[in-house]
């Protein structure tokens, strides 16, 4: 099972898109005064990679993800040992009833790629939840840090070629974060059940023995 979320970059091009913003607003009220621009640049990306928040909601989906795979791998040795007994009696049991042995062991080997996916995507839906959050933080941090400096106009890292370091806030903002958010509650991916568009939601999970409702396609 894939642990690795895209989120991560999702987070870091909506964080973009909000300094970006903030940066054009700063910019507009600064044009307004009459005074000029001045420009700081955050690397979000290293951040969301360092923050203490963000290391340990990637810890705590690590543990999650561990045992998952555990679990499907036990699964997957039970499957493999009844597709081989299913085999040797091939030729033992009457037609009918090996196809309808086999018709079951084909729904069970559905359900049971069924059951990885919800999985996953449980998996991938409580981590972006909590990543929102540290998100959210980095943007409060950078607004309070930039006006700490005296600037007008934040952009992340990424979105400039060339740049004087001494506009770098990186750290600053680092430092600040970690010190007003070393962690995030990390939801049990369990808890999570589906909603009406069939994708994860926040609730309670399923009532036991129900089956999770199928992903939609995807286009």
């Amino acid at each position: 099972m894939k642990t690795t979320s895209t989120f991560t970059r999702t987070a870091a091009a909506v964080l973009i898109a909000g300094l970006t913003v903030l940066g054009s607003a700063s910019a507009s009220y600064a044009a307004e005064a009459r005074t000029s621009p001045v420009l700081g640049i955050v690397d979000t990306d290293l951040i969301l990679q360092e923050a203490l928040a963000s290391k340990g909601v990637r810890l705590e989906r690590d543990k999650y993800a561990t045992t998952y795979q555990n679990q499907v791998k036990d699964m997957e040795g039970k499957l493999r040992s009844e597709d081989q007994e299913l085999s040797q009696q091939r030729g033992v049991l009457a037609p009918d009833v090996f196809q309808q042995r086999a018709q079951t062991f084909q729904q069970k080997l559905a359900d049971f790629q069924t059951q990885v996916k919800d999985k996953q995507e449980r998996l991938d839906f409580a981590f972006q939840q909590s990543m929102q959050q540290v998100g959210q933080a980095l943007m409060d941090v950078t607004s309070e840090v930039s006006k700490e400096k005296g600037i007008n106009a934040v952009m992340a890292r990424n979105a400039v070629m060339i740049f004087d370091p001494s506009m770098d806030i990186t750290k600053a903002v680092l430092d600040k974060l970690n010190t007003k958010l070393t962690n995030v509650a990390f939801q049990n991916p369990d808890t999570l059940q589906r909603q009406a568009d069939g994708t994860p939601g926040p609730g309670m999970a399923p009532a036991a023995g129900a089956k999770p409702a199928a992903a939609p396609a995807k286009k």
